[in-house]
């Protein structure tokens, strides 16, 4: 007789050993979690202080307050460290002189950001027995509403930023709350805003009376016209949900014409703006929009290259109030008012600058100096030998890229210079072009010269 014994194994012990090893798995895996988090916390602590940039702020005469985008920051001679990258505004205000602001590019690095500010003085100093001591804020008062009342006339009442009524009304509120005369332009712009809303709702623009009544409400919480005129819009704009390809069809059909933001109600600008408001964040409207800021933003540095320095701040200007989530615009217009002021301050006639002609042959290049003045332009070798003399009116146009200048005649010639400093010799040539020059003599006997004669 053959007995069978039957081992009965116990299921705990493989399901025993496979727990530790799903333990032990989740350990390890939790552990290099830890440790990558750890990781990159270490490289993030590191490497973020490099996406930041400092400024070393210096006024003249030091001891100016100075405030970084609407913060007060400290007192000059001051160091601001971790600033983002990007462009900020710099203001400095010191009792006694004209309020300083600019806007500056912070730059991501260790190396600090030099900004210095020449401060003007409001008025000559006045006598002991005249000097008074709120004579500084109430001075600093009355430039800021000069500057809101400037800035109300031109449309600008809370946009572009730093540079608006509503902006230098409430920096007139913070050196005198209960001002009255900043209080009415507060009052003055809110009203303008809502009329504006009202108008752009009555013609059916509804992208500008939604933009309209969200600054409305942005700037002045507690008013109730704004958040009953935002749900109105929306409510129009539900019921016109089906308009997006209509008006987009519009914007194409315009931007192809040319009409980027002009004539009003009837642009490529002004259409987009309606698909945008229709459906937020259409990818293609928005193509179609950052297209058209380039184009007219291209046409804006032509009218720099010609010398139109007016129409090119007008034109960067209304960029910036039209496009303010790009604060490159303002910018640019600022760099363009001060370039047009240091053009008006030249009292040279004529400048001349090392620059290298192009010539075509064996010798492609011919080092001299290129001579700008009120007559034309002169380029003249050391030895003489090659000499190029071209009179103002047998110029076309003037075209500076970089550091790279084209001179193109009446008579289609085209010359071409290269240099660093050319810049210089054209602003001085376009401003000595542009500004009047007495008759000569013999020009006043010919013109008076033989007063009946006829031609035959």
């Amino acid at each position: 007789m053959t007995t069978t014994y039957l081992v009965h194994r116990q299921p705990g012990f493989a399901l025993t050993r496979r727990g530790k090893v799903v333990r032990w798995i989740a350990v390890t895996l939790g552990f290099c979690l830890v440790a990558a988090l750890v990781s990159a916390g270490i490289l993030l602590y590191v490497r973020y202080p490099s996406a930041l940039g400092t400024l070393d702020v210096v006024t003249t005469p030091p001891g100016a307050e100075v405030w970084l985008d609407g913060r007060r920051v400290g007192t000059s001679p001051c160091t601001i460290e971790r600033v983002g990258s990007g462009f900020h505004t710099l203001r400095a205000v010191h009792e006694g002189f004209l309020l300083a602001e600019r806007e500056v590019l912070v730059e991501p690095g260790e190396q600090p950001e030099a900004v210095s500010f020449v401060l003007q003085p409001i008025k000559a100093e006045p006598p002991p027995a005249a000097r008074a001591s709120d004579s500084a804020p109430t001075e600093r008062i009355a430039e800021f509403m000069q500057r809101a009342e400037e800035a109300f006339q031109r449309g600008d009442w809370v946009t572009p930023a730093n540079d608006n009524a509503l902006y230098y009304a409430d920096a007139v509120l913070l050196i005198q709350p209960d001002n009255e005369p900043a209080r009415a332009m507060r009052t003055r712009v809110q009203n303008a805003l809502v009329r504006q809303a009202e108008l752009a709702a009555g013609r059916g623009d509804l992208a500008t009376a939604q933009s309209t009544y969200n600054l409305l409400l942005n700037r002045f919480p507690s008013d109730e016209r704004s958040q009953s005129g935002i749900t109105r819009i929306a409510d129009l704009i539900d019921a016109n949900r089906g308009q997006a390809a209509h008006f987009l069809a519009l914007a194409e059909a315009a931007f192809a014409a040319g009409r980027y933001l002009d004539p009003p109600h009837n642009n490529a600008y002004f259409y987009l703006s309606q698909v945008l408001a229709h459906e937020r964040g259409h990818p293609q409207a928005q193509a179609l929009r950052a297209e058209i800021r380039q184009r007219v933003q291209a046409q804006a540095e032509a009218r720099v290259e010609e010398g139109a320095l007016e129409q090119a701040i007008g034109e960067y200007r209304r960029l910036a109030r039209l496009f303010p989530e790009d604060r490159t615009l303002l910018y640019r217009a600022g760099q363009l008012e001060r370039q047009r002021t240091a053009d008006r301050s030249l009292t040279v006639s004529a400048v001349s600058v090392p620059a290298i002609r192009q010539t075509p042959g064996r010798r492609s290049e011919t080092v001299g100096t290129l001579r700008f003045s009120a007559t034309g332009l002169v380029f003249a070798a050391p030895r003489g030998a090659e000499s190029l003399s071209l009179a103002t009116e047998d110029i076309a146009g003037l075209r500076l890229l970089r550091d790279e200048l084209s001179v193109t005649t009446t008579a289609g010639a085209v010359y071409r210079f290269t240099g660093r400093d050319l810049a210089h010799g054209v602003a001085l040539w376009q401003t000595l072009r542009r500004s009047p020059t007495p008759a000569s003599p013999s020009s006043k006997q010919e013109s008076s010269a033989h007063p009946n004669h006829q031609p035959q």
